[in-house]
């Protein structure tokens, strides 16, 4: 990993922060993924989250997955 000189540490820390800039790329982001997608994906996730949390442990097994790993991607947002 490379450290910073001074000069570099000079030059981040008085750089002032570009709100608008930041403003952009989140809505740059979401003009990329229309509200449909989101929607669907939404859909999707819901869809095989409840599918796969109505496996037994034999399944489970088949597949590869545990009671655990089950768990943490049935308690994740819908829209992750």
């Amino acid at each position: 990993m490379k450290n910073s000189t001074s000069d570099e540490m000079h030059i981040l820390t008085n750089r002032p922060l570009d709100i608008s800039q930041c403003c952009k790329a989140t809505l740059d982001n979401l003009k990329e993924k229309p509200w449909k997608a989101i929607i669907k994906k939404i859909a999707h996730n819901w869809r095989t989250r409840n599918r796969l949390s109505h496996l037994n442990e034999a399944q489970l097994k088949d597949i590869g997955l545990t009671a655990a790993d089950v768990d943490h991607e049935v308690n994740k947002p819908l829209w992750k």
